[in-house]
């Protein structure tokens, strides 16, 4: 075989064996060069993935959060109802022994819709009127006393003129053991009563309770009206007066009740309101 020849033949071999050489160095490089960027777009995929993950689980834990504050604002006002009720029951025990003391009639529930907003009348307005039953005069109650009288009508509200109101006039009379000292009880316009025209000679105490003497036929004996606070009295006066606290809070009426008895035989008129 001529030299030539046979370094052709080497140079060839060399050339087969050094391109696959060549490529897997170049292949090693590529991927030390792409394997960071190949890892950091994993961890971006995984991490979208995870975002995405995150965001629903956002979603459903807003939507428990707005049940659960339902549930817990329909259980509140189921709490409330129930406790107007009880509230309501405990009136109703109240008035059924109050009762039992006294013939009060039929009484008519009614809630308290409105106050006169003159400021110097001592007025409510009712939720219940002449379709009702209500008439003029009629008295109006809660457990604890005397409220007042109906003194409007429609026909399907009332207006209640209170104890308190200046024009307001209840006969009265002291329950003692050693008293029964009459007099009539009017408002001073600024929440409290005043006992007028009691006999100077009648025993008349602070801490004594005043109650309806049923003269004058617009509210029944025996309905508390307040309890004297003060006693005032003057020498040159036949008659003593005593300052009254009322039985029932008028700055905060809600349910009240009007007393709805038979009329009269024969059609009578209403009592006079100064009863």
């Amino acid at each position: 075989m001529p030299g030539w020849v046979a370094i052709l033949v080497l140079l060839t071999a060399a050339t087969v064996i050094a391109i696959p050489v060549a490529g897997r160095q170049a292949a090693a490089v590529g991927t030390q060069l792409f394997a960071p960027l190949e890892l950091g777009l994993s961890q971006a995929a995984g991490g979208i993935a995870h975002f995405g993950d995150t965001v629903r689980h956002a979603g459903e834990l807003a939507r428990q959060n707005d049940a659960y504050r339902q549930e817990i604002d329909r259980l509140q006002a189921q709490a409330v109802q129930a406790r107007e009720l009880q509230l309501e029951n405990a009136d109703l025990r109240q008035l059924l022994g109050l009762r039992a003391q006294a013939t009060l009639g039929t009484m008519l529930s009614v809630n308290v819709i409105a106050r006169d907003p003159v400021s110097i009348v001592q007025a409510v307005t009712v939720d219940r009127g002449a379709q009702d039953g209500v008439t003029v005069n009629a008295p109006v109650i809660t457990w604890r006393g005397v409220v007042g009288r109906v003194v409007e009508v429609h026909p399907s509200s009332s207006k209640v003129l209170l104890t308190t109101d200046v024009n307001s006039a209840v006969s009265a009379r002291i329950q003692a053991e050693d008293s029964r000292a009459t007099g009539t009880i009017r408002g001073t316009g600024d929440g409290r009563l005043i006992m007028q025209y009691v006999p100077r000679e009648d025993p008349l105490r602070t801490g004594d309770l005043a109650i309806t003497s049923g003269i004058g036929g617009t509210f029944p004996a025996g309905l508390v009206v307040g309890k004297v606070v003060q006693v005032r009295q003057k020498d040159v006066e036949v008659f003593q007066e005593a300052l009254v606290e009322p039985a029932v809070d008028m700055r905060n009426l809600e349910r009240l009740y009007v007393l709805q008895r038979p009329p009269a035989p024969g059609g009578a008129s209403p009592a006079s309101p100064s009863s």
